[in-house]
């Protein structure tokens, strides 16, 4: 029983947990109370029961297993902790395709008893470095990374060799730092640029526009796909064509890229966009120079975000595999950790998903 004292009831209820797992000699792995039971038993509310666990289970005194119930954990020692928190670290959390990857992710550590200590960068080196300094604090099990600018030079290799020397597992998704000796789940982006730019081609369009990130390498290899598509149909990838952006652009959108887009238009028929989120700006852009999509402009964009249905125009986008994808990296990282693989290079090939902003042309409206 709980013993009146002026300590807190949560914490006296800590007190009673340990006790109880010492002297009923409880094992790892040993199913423990439920909240419910624990509640009815010391007439304290769930809140006072669910704070109590939860610093337990930080502790490693108890784990969780979602669906399953409480479990007995190994006590607090290095080895728990280690054993059961992932760190995943992804540039944006809260919108765009973020949360399908993260609940992907999420739900595979979930099955295998594994907790996530999620942490965002907003595509910025410095919040990078402070949440890694943060997830050595946590000694983690491994490392799951969404890369910050990845096209540019990192000033936080440092921190990675670190945990790299730990003999902590790390994987990449979405694209990888050069000179890093590293595993990652991707999409194809190469594959999926060159799908976006076939498409068109196939349309008729000979006049193919593109807007590529220039900080990330998604963007690089998205390009690449573009040029592979012209080069295959035998048509020259002008320069004056494309438009290249960086984070801080796409932020400042309206001050930083409006003429450059007004100056691009007129030299084609078709655009291929690096994502839904710039699609829609370009979208925005072309309505108010009073020009439609597809009819004066065709639009093919990449992701298949909430973002491609959300408008009048339903984009033609290359699917990005968000939820699959963040699966995909979690069960990787788990088969590393666990010693079933020492490392994991993974492609996911898209698909592009035809909708309705991009048009067949004729050849003589691309004189």
């Amino acid at each position: 029983m709980l013993e009146n004292n002026e300590k807190p009831k949560y914490q006296r209820l800590k007190e009673y947990i340990i006790e109880t797992i010492h002297q009923k000699q409880l094992k790892f792995g040993d199913r423990f109370f439920s909240e419910n039971e624990l509640a009815e038993k010391f007439n304290i509310s769930r809140h006072t029961v669910r704070q109590a666990i939860g610093e337990l289970v930080n502790e490693g005194w108890l784990y969780r297993i979602h669906g399953k119930g409480t479990f007995v954990g190994n006590g607090p020692c290095e080895k728990w902790e280690k054993m059961h928190t992932i760190g995943v670290i992804t540039t944006y959390l809260n919108d765009y395709i973020f949360p399908a990857i993260i609940r992907g992710i999420n739900s595979v550590l979930l099955e295998h008893g594994y907790n996530m200590l999620l942490s965002c960068t907003y595509n910025q080196h410095q919040m990078e470095r402070l949440c890694l300094e943060n997830l050595k604090n946590h000694r983690i099990a491994g490392l799951i990374v969404e890369p910050t600018k990845s096209a540019l030079p990192n000033p936080n290799l440092d921190l990675y060799q670190e945990l790299k020397k730990k003999n902590i597992p790390i994987l990449f998704i979405h694209g990888c730092y050069e000179d890093f000796d590293y595993s990652y789940v991707v999409e194809d982006d190469v594959w999926a640029g060159y799908i976006a730019t076939r498409h068109l081609i196939e349309l008729g369009h000979t006049r193919i526009g593109g807007v590529f990130k220039k900080d990330d390498i998604q963007g690089h290899y998205r390009f690449a796909g573009f040029k592979k598509a012209h080069e295959e149909a035998g048509l020259e990838v002008l320069p004056s064509r494309v438009l290249w952006f960086d984070t801080e652009q796409a932020i400042n959108f309206e001050s930083s890229m409006m003429e450059r887009l007004i100056d691009l238009f007129p030299q084609c028929s078709g655009i291929v966009c690096y994502n839904d989120q710039m699609a829609i700006k370009i979208l925005d852009v072309l309505r108010g120079m009073d020009l439609s999509v597809p009819e004066d402009i065709s639009l093919v964009s990449f992701d298949d975000s909430q973002l491609a249905v959300a408008s009048e125009v339903k984009l033609t986008t290359v699917a990005h595999p968000q939820e699959r994808l963040g699966q995909q990296a979690a069960t990787a990282l788990i088969d590393m950790i666990e010693g079933r693989q020492k490392r994991s290079r993974i492609k996911m090939r898209p698909e592009l998903v035809i909708r309705g902003s991009a048009k067949k042309v004729s050849e003589r409206e691309e004189i």
